[in-house]
């Protein structure tokens, strides 16, 4: 029965066999996904195209799926974001799950990391992403996933496993998640994770925040009000306590909770955690309120502490997962494309096109072609410690802005430095890795550039024992133009 199937999401991993894989079957399993019918091919992928769309799934029920298998090879700056998963019930025009795909895996900021808790597993430096949310459905479901960004998705790799039963029970709940976004969080007011009317349950909360000031972030408190009440029935004490962890979010990772992206006490830090709440739902009977304090420690404007407890002006974004019933077909409609991207803003700026202007020492320059999926890169032959490639780049309107550069990592790289207009920005920058890496964005600091030409440069330290040399590889610098919205003058 598929009740029992939802029962055992919460009592499963407590048990060597579940009951379920004893006894009888009530469903027939089946798939859906990229596969080529042709026995010959190996060609089992598909091409998403930039405003394009794909459709995963589409089937008939009564069914539920079960698991959700996606990789997908797409070098676009912060295409996990760029992505947006939709998942339609019983034929509605309007999605009941509406989010980012890398935050729906457990990761923010448009970045690919590994997770390992129970219902979301990402391998292969987060490439292999599996979800495991339940996802029943009376008579239709179609998952579809957009491409939002300007660069193609050149392979898209997916398996969705579901079962089809002769009924559904009549009180079955549906699955839903909504990604929302403030940036940054709106002052006086909490951030809300979630707002919604029916009968279901909370079951999951993923929770990304970049820091626009120094100090930890992490002060507010979690709030739910269950059906109306005036008064929170659950009531937190402090962000990282919410994510079952304490004196900070560490970097750790467990079956319910755990953190993809740790830091949150310096200006620029980037936190993502998430907590499936399986076995500690949240029921509600007619509407659920959750949200959540923007609050922390900040600092004068000379670096001393001014407060242990204040509101921040943080950029948060979330994806909220539950089950209710009746399904929703009115969600409140995503910002689009690079609306999403950490600020709400980027000017990519490919290093390919800066090369006629790079210059080197001690080392030479080229373009390498087709590294990462039709993209290129700027890739440098660093012969020695002390070998420099400068890289000019425009910005076309002063202002505060973020500069990261993505940079590649592979098994013959070196350790590198970054100035800044010949001032050193940033920390040391180790790019060895066992393998060749997809590229990777490397916060270098916030800065009040003025209209024009400024100088990115990469200084060589050397190599790691491991590595087979001291190259460097650089695909993008992303320009973020940062908030000054406030907070106001602290005295």
């Amino acid at each position: 029965m598929i009740t029992a199937a939802i029962f055992m999401l919460a009592t499963g991993m407590a048990q060597a066999i579940p009951d379920s894989l004893v006894l009888p079957a009530q469903y027939k399993a089946y798939r859906q996904g990229s596969h080529n019918p042709d026995p010959k091919s190996n060609n089992d992928s598909k091409r998403l195209e930039g405003g394009k769309v794909l459709t995963l799934m589409d089937a008939d029920g009564p069914g539920m799926v079960t698991h959700f298998w996606l990789t997908i090879a797409d070098s676009e700056y912060g295409w996990p974001r760029l992505l947006r998963l939709r998942v339609y019930y019983d034929g509605a025009k309007s999605p009941s799950v509406d989010v980012p795909l890398g935050d729906f895996f457990a990761v923010g900021h448009g970045r690919e990391k590994d997770v390992n808790s129970l219902m979301v597993r990402n391998t292969s430096q987060g490439r292999a992403k599996n979800c495991y949310w339940q996802m029943p459905y009376r008579k239709h479901i179609t998952m579809t996933l957009s491409n939002e960004g300007a660069r193609p998705a050149a392979l898209t790799y997916w398996q969705v496993d579901y079962r089809k039963y002769k009924s559904l029970p009549k009180d079955v709940l549906y699955f839903h998640a909504l990604y929302r976004q403030e940036l940054p969080a709106v002052s006086g007011k909490n951030y809300t994770l979630l707002d919604t009317k029916g009968r279901g349950q909370y079951v999951g909360t993923v929770m990304s925040v970049i820091t626009n000031e120094d100090q930890w972030f992490g002060e507010g408190d979690d709030w739910f009000y269950v059906d109306g009440e005036k008064e929170a029935s659950l009531a937190g004490t402090g962000t990282e306590d919410f994510f079952s962890d304490a004196w900070g979010l560490q970097d750790q990772q467990s079956l319910y909770t755990g953190t993809t992206a740790a830091g949150g006490f310096t200006m620029g830090d980037r936190a993502s955690a998430y907590r499936w709440q399986i076995v500690d739902p949240i029921p509600f009977e007619k509407s659920l309120h959750a949200e959540i304090e923007h609050s922390g420690w900040t600092n004068k404007p000379d670096g001393t502490v001014h407060s242990s407890f204040e509101e921040r002006p943080d950029d948060f974004s979330s994806v909220a997962f539950w089950y209710q019933t009746p399904f929703r077909t009115d969600l409140p409609e995503l910002p689009v494309g690079r609306a999403r991207l950490p600020f709400g803003n980027a000017t990519v700026i490919d290093a390919e096109s800066l090369m006629p202007h790079v210059t080197s020492e001690q080392g030479s320059a080229e373009v390498q072609k087709g590294v990462f999926w039709e993209e290129n890169i700027v890739f440098f032959q660093g012969k020695t410690q002390g070998s420099t490639i400068t890289i000019p780049f425009e910005v076309v309107e002063a202002g505060r802005y973020e500069v990261m550069p993505t940079l590649i990592s592979s098994y013959d790289y070196g350790i590198y430095t970054a100035q800044l207009d010949d001032k050193p920005v940033g920390g040391s920058l180790n790019l060895y890795a066992s393998d060749v890496l997809m590229p990777q964005g490397y916060p270098l600091g916030r800065f009040d550039l003025t209209k024009g030409t400024h100088r990115l440069k990469f200084v060589c330290q050397g190599k790691s024992g491991q590595s087979a040399g001291s190259y460097f590889g650089i695909h993008q610098i992303v320009l973020s133009r940062t908030s000054t919205a406030y907070p106001p003058i602290r005295k």
